[in-house]
Order: structure tokens, then C-alpha cells, then sequence
């Protein structure tokens, strides 16, 4: 069950999630994706386009802060444990390792700005939908070759579960400026995909997972990279949203995919 929290050190960076751009890449992620074809592709749609096209959408690139590890605690028999005070242990100890999830970072297109227009230059418009690759090892193997099944469905939980952070943040930005949200088209879902993006910036006390239903369509090989993706689908009320995402591979085949919804929490947990 998905646990997310606000912890933003760094004002001008989501809670959940911070910028690639000027932090060092230590582990070198963000070359490894660079480094496959199909990844390339992503995070650099204006390569090898005709000159005088189109302008590509700016891709922005993050790093989630799940990835943060605390520094180990020290047991009498010289052994370790992990840090109670991490964020995520599960993603930042447990599965951040050359043999579980060696690389992961995510992605999304900057909205474009016709949401904005009208406001001021600063306004960050709501995100609606957000993609990650990670790099699974045989670590997260539950046969030969294949994803544990439960893996899968974590992988799911937490790349949906960026979302709501990463809107918070832009909503924070939009607040330190004084730049407000343009109202919603009059023709808009007041429930709808949009409206649950705007909606989710106010959640500030973290939320939970109420649901989470996978779908297993084809196996997820390792070692290999995966495409992630989460977008939101509607809201119910203040405090249910409800997503759906998916994990494809290099062919563009939908491996496993997912529908859930979050629950915003009335007090920190």
C-alpha cells in the first residue's frame, strides 16, 4: 500500500520527486537510459527530426525521491539496517540495486502553453501524465527470466503514487509566485482527468492506496529496461483519485497494467 508523504528540502522541487537537471548522476541512470535506442527516443524526440519541424514538447526529467536512501544504522554484531527514517526503503534500499531495479528515473511533457495562457509566465499547468524507466535486474525474478508478479504490481503502485506529489509541487511553485490556475473550460469534466490534476495539488497530509487491480498481459522479462506509465483518469469528491497506468516494453507491447485509486488522508500518518 502505497504511504506518500510531503518531505520537500528543496522548495522549488516536488516532495515526492526532485530535478535531474543540475543534481549529479551518480549512478549514471540517466546515461544508461540515454544509451538505449528505444529510451533515447523518449527523452529526445527532437533527434533526427527534419530541420524546420515542429518543435518538440520540452521533456522534462526527474528523479524520484524514493531513491533517497537514510544512512545505514549500526547493530552491536557489526551488521546493519536500513534507516527508519527513509522515505521509501522499499524502493530506496531494498530494490536499488545492480541486481533488483539498477536505474530509474522519470519523465513528462512539459504542459503546453495554452493551459496557461492568460496567467502569469511562471504558472506550472497541471500534469496529467507522467512516465519512468526503470532497469530491472534477476534480482526481482519470480521465474527464469520473468518479474516476480508482485514486483510488478509494486512497480505499478509506486510510479502511479508520483502524481499527486509532483502536481503538489507545481501547485506550491504557483502559490511562492502568486500565479493562480486559469478555471476550467466550460466544456470540461468538472470530474475528469484535468479537474483531478488540479484537484490533487491540495493534497498536503499524504494519501493512501485504496485499490490497486493489475492485470498481467505478457511476462516482464529481465534483465531488460520498462517503460512505466501513469496518467490520472478522474476524482470523486475531495478526496478519492482514481489512475490507471501500464509497463511496456522496447516493442511497445503492453507487459501489465493497472487501475487504482488514491485516498487523500485527513491527517498525516
Amino acid at each position: 500500500m502505497s504511504q506518500k508523504a510531503p518531505r520537500d528540502p528543496n522548495p522549488d522541487t516536488p516532495g515526492d520527486i526532485y530535478e535531474f537537471q543540475g543534481q549529479p548522476d551518480a549512478a549514471a541512470e540517466m546515461d544508461y537510459f540515454l544509451s538505449v535506442p528505444w529510451c533515447r527516443a523518449h527523452l529526445r524526440p527532437a533527434e533526427g527530426r527534419p530541420a524546420g519541424s515542429a518543435a518538440a514538447k520540452e521533456i522534462r526529467v526527474v528523479q524520484p525521491g524514493s531513491r533517497r536512501r537514510g544512512k545505514p544504522v549500526p547493530n552491536a554484531d557489526g551488521s546493519f539496517t536500513s534507516s527508519n527514517k527513509t522515505l521509501d526503503n522499499a524502493f530506496s534500499t531494498t530494490l536499488h540495486t545492480p541486481d533488483t531495479i539498477g536505474g530509474f528515473m522519470v519523465f513528462y511533457e512539459e504542459p503546453s502553453a495554452s493551459l496557461s495562457s492568460g496567467v502569469n509566465p511562471g504558472y506550472r499547468a497541471p500534469v496529467l501524465e507522467l512516465k519512468a524507466f526503470m532497469r530491472l535486474g534477476p534480482g526481482v525474478n519470480g521465474h527464469i527470466g520473468v518479474s516476480h508478479g508482485g514486483i510488478v504490481a509494486t512497480i505499478l503502485d509506486e510510479v502511479l503514487g508520483l502524481l499527486i506529489p509532483l502536481n503538489r509541487a507545481r501547485a506550491k511553485h504557483n502559490e511562492r509566485i502568486g500565479a493562480t490556475a486559469p478555471p476550467l473550460p466550460a466544456n470540461a469534466d468538472p470530474n475528469g482527468p484535468e479537474a483531478a490534476a488540479i484537484a490533487s495539488a491540495s493534497v498536503d497530509k499524504g494519501f493512501v492506496t485504496g485499490y490497486l487491480n493489475t492485470t498481467y498481459v505478457r511476462p516482464v522479462r529481465t534483465p531488460a529496461p520498462i517503460l512505466v506509465t501513469a496518467r490520472y483518469v478522474r476524482k470523486e469528491g475531495s478526496r478519492k483519485y482514481y489512475l490507471e497506468g501500464a509497463i511496456w516494453d522496447d516493442k511497445s507491447q503492453v507487459l501489465a497494467k493497472a487501475d487504482c485509486v488514491f485516498i487523500a488522508l485527513k491527517e498525516r500518518l
